[in-house]
């Protein structure tokens, strides 16, 4: 049942199926739940705690809900915040929207309403990161028609590994190489322990962790330590943040912390430490966190990052996460990235040519990312 306050954006033409309203005093639970009942199910970066976070740091979430014969047929979280030195606003639907990109029906009415809220908002850009896949051909010519353009980055990875835990754990286990299922019994024989504890106490531990991860392999979080704290804790506490550790005689040699939202987890980010790593932890730190997982009915798991298709060698500097990754028995999904849509074209165009200057300064005088 939707509620009576939300406000109807977009209703169905002569013959059409579908409405579109805005939910504006949608709760966490409602809105997560529309949400997970969308197609496709959604995702971490479209739930309600995350519109939340993200009006903390200055974006005004406007949360669209898609009916069809009364029932909920699609969502889409949009974020909205002024651009510096042009006039008018972004909107951002980041990892999302989450409708049936089957039915053009659907997807026009949808970007119908997207059009009517981002000129009511004073909105010159849409921004979009569906995971409509990049094989997608009917879907992508449908975005091109209503005026979508590939943006000049992704601000999300476009390419993912996905692991279907909905198989039972003897078929998840006979997926993964021989090489990967030695190293997890091998880890555990040497004494390795997994625990859950997402205390504040472990939280640090893993942050100190990460730091350590940095340095060694030259990555580079470009956030700050308060903000992942920050996202952790909002997490944690609406129930959607697990951080585990792999242990060896007291010691902790790795961790990885997971977001949950309906049936799906998402691997956010892993650590290890520099000593003990002969006795392979995160092999079976991975493994005991896809059992707790599939006990828990979690059926979808996205490892969240690897490097493109098109482009892996063993001289990529993510080489290393791939085939890590890989070795878990998922398979590739690639998406097709970050879309624009100028819905006022001179404006968006200047904010196009700017972006990129001030994205840059931005990260470095406040040491975070803009989006």
């Amino acid at each position: 049942m939707l509620l009576a306050t939300s406000q109807t954006i977009e209703s169905p033409p002569a013959g059409g199926r579908y409405s579109l309203r805005e939910a504006r005093s949608a709760t966490q639970d409602t809105w997560d739940e529309w949400l997970a009942m969308s197609p496709g199910g959604g995702h971490i970066f479209q739930s309600y705690v995350w519109g939340e976070l993200k009006r903390d740091l200055g974006w005004r979430p406007i949360r669209l809900l898609m009916e069809r014969d009364g029932k909920v047929a699609g969502a889409g979280q949009f974020l909205v915040r002024g651009t510096p030195f042009v006039t008018g606003n972004l909107m951002y639907c980041t990892k999302g929207p989450w409708i049936p990109w089957e039915d053009d029906d659907a997807v026009r009415t949808f970007f119908g309403g997207v059009r009517t809220v981002a000129e009511r908002e004073g909105v010159h850009t849409v921004k979009i990161e569906p995971e409509v896949r990049e094989s997608d051909a009917d879907a992508k010519r449908l975005l091109s028609t209503i005026g979508f353009r590939k943006f000049r980055w992704d601000l999300n990875n476009k390419t993912t590994m996905v692991v279907d835990l909905s198989v039972p754990e003897e078929e998840v286990l006979a997926r993964m190489p021989g090489k990967t299922r030695t190293k997890i019994r091998a880890s555990a024989k040497k004494g390795v322990e997994i625990l859950e504890d997402s205390s504040l106490t472990a939280r640090d531990e893993f942050w100190t962790l990460m730091k350590v991860t940095e340095e060694r392999n030259g990555f580079r979080m470009h956030r700050s330590g308060e903000y992942y704290q920050s996202v952790w804790r909002a997490l944690l506490d609406s129930g959607q943040f697990n951080l585990f550790l792999a242990k060896h005689e007291g010691e902790t040699l790795a961790g990885m912390c997971v977001y949950t939202f309906g049936e799906k987890y998402y691997y956010m980010y892993g650590a290890s430490a520099n000593d003990k790593r002969n006795l392979r932890p995160t092999y079976l730190l991975q493994w005991e966190v896809m059992r707790w997982a599939k006990a828990r009915g979690y059926t979808y798991y996205d490892m969240v990052a690897i490097p493109n298709p098109n482009n892996l060698n063993e001289n990529d500097p993510l080489w290393g996460v791939y085939n890590f990754k890989r070795s878990f028995g998922g398979e590739i999904a690639e998406f097709v990235g970050c879309l624009d849509w100028y819905v006022k074209s001179a404006r968006a165009r200047a904010w196009n040519r700017f972006e990129p200057l001030y994205y840059r300064a931005y990260q470095r005088l406040r040491g975070d990312i803009y989006y």
